[in-house]
C-alpha cells in the first residue's frame, strides 16, 4: 500500500528537511503549536511549506501533500519576482498607485504633492534608497494600524493595545491577547484601505476570541461589517504585495 511504502521511504525525516514528490519540493516544518497538518506557499521564498504538529505525523502529511500537488504548482507559479523599491517605480498604495522618485540627495523619504499627484521621494542609491522607502511605508502602516486598532478595540472595551509593524512570511497580523499586543505586516499599506482595516478588525477580535470559531467571525462582522470581500482580496491578490523589497 502507498502508506506503507511512504512510511519506509521517508523514515527519519525531520524539521527543515526537503521532500520531493514528482516535480514538487516541500520543506518540512515541525511546529508543536500547530493544531493540524497544513500546506502553504511561503510568500517570500516561494517554497511550499508542509507543517506538522509532530514528527510522527510526517508520513501522514506527505500522503496529504500528494493530493495537493496541483495546488502547489498553481500557486507557486503565481509568486511574483521581487523588485526592490527604486526611483521611477509605481507601487500600490492604499488602493491606488504611488510614484517613487529620487530626491537627488541623501534625504529621508517624504511625500510631495505635484501636478501629477502625490509622489514619494527619497535619497540614496540602490539598497539605501529601498530601505528609506521601506521605512517610510512602515511608518505609514503603523499610523494606519494604530488608528483603526484603537477604534475597533474601544468598541470591544479594550484600551492601551500595543501596536507594532513587522514583515512576516505567511500572515498579515498577529495578536497576543495576554499582552494586548498586535502586530501587522507593513505590506498592508499597499493594499486597499478596506483590506487593511479588515485585518485590524480581525486581530482586535482575537483579543476577545483567540480562535476562528463562529463567535469570532460574528465579532469581526459586528465591528467591521461585511468582511468577506476584503478577506477574498487577500486570498486572491495578497501574494502581489510581496513583489516589492525594501532592502
Amino acid at each position: 500500500m502507498l502508506w506503507k511504502r511512504e512510511s519506509s521511504e521517508f523514515k527519519g525525516l525531520g524539521h527543515g528537511d526537503v521532500v520531493t514528490l514528482d516535480d514538487v519540493s516541500l520543506r518540512l516544518k515541525v511546529n508543536g503549536r500547530a493544531r493540524r497538518i497544513s500546506l502553504r506557499i511561503d510568500n517570500k521564498s516561494g517554497e511550499a511549506i508542509l507543517s506538522v504538529p509532530h514528527v510522527r505525523e510526517i508520513t501522514q502529511a506527505i500522503a496529504f501533500a500528494r493530493t495537493r500537488l496541483d495546488w502547489v504548482r498553481k500557486f507557486s507559479a503565481k509568486k511574483p519576482k521581487v523588485a526592490m523599491f527604486a526611483p521611477d517605480m509605481d507601487i500600490p498604495y492604499r488602493g491606488g498607485t504611488l510614484a517613487l522618485k529620487s530626491s537627488g540627495n541623501m534625504a529621508s523619504a517624504r511625500f510631495l504633492k505635484t501636478d501629477e499627484g502625490l509622489v514619494l521621494t527619497a535619497g540614496g542609491q540602490d539598497d539605501a534608497y529601498a530601505r528609506r522607502v521601506g521605512r517610510y511605508l512602515s511608518k505609514q502602516a503603523l499610523e494606519f494600524a494604530q488608528t483603526y486598532t484603537e477604534d475597533y478595540a474601544q468598541g470591544l472595551g479594550y484600551s492601551g493595545v500595543k501596536v507594532a509593524i513587522f514583515d512576516p512570511k505567511g500572515r498579515w497580523g498577529s495578536c497576543t491577547p495576554s499582552r494586548q499586543a498586535i502586530r501587522y505586516s507593513w505590506r498592508l499599506i499597499m493594499a486597499p484601505e478596506s483590506v487593511f482595516a479588515y485585518v485590524c478588525a480581525h486581530e482586535v477580535a482575537h483579543l476577545k476570541h483567540p480562535h476562528h470559531q463562529p463567535p469570532f467571525w460574528a465579532e469581526v462582522e459586528r465591528i467591521f461589517g461585511d468582511y468577506k470581500p476584503a478577506r477574498q482580496w487577500l486570498k486572491t491578490h495578497g501574494h502581489s504585495l510581496f513583489a516589492y523589497g525594501a532592502g
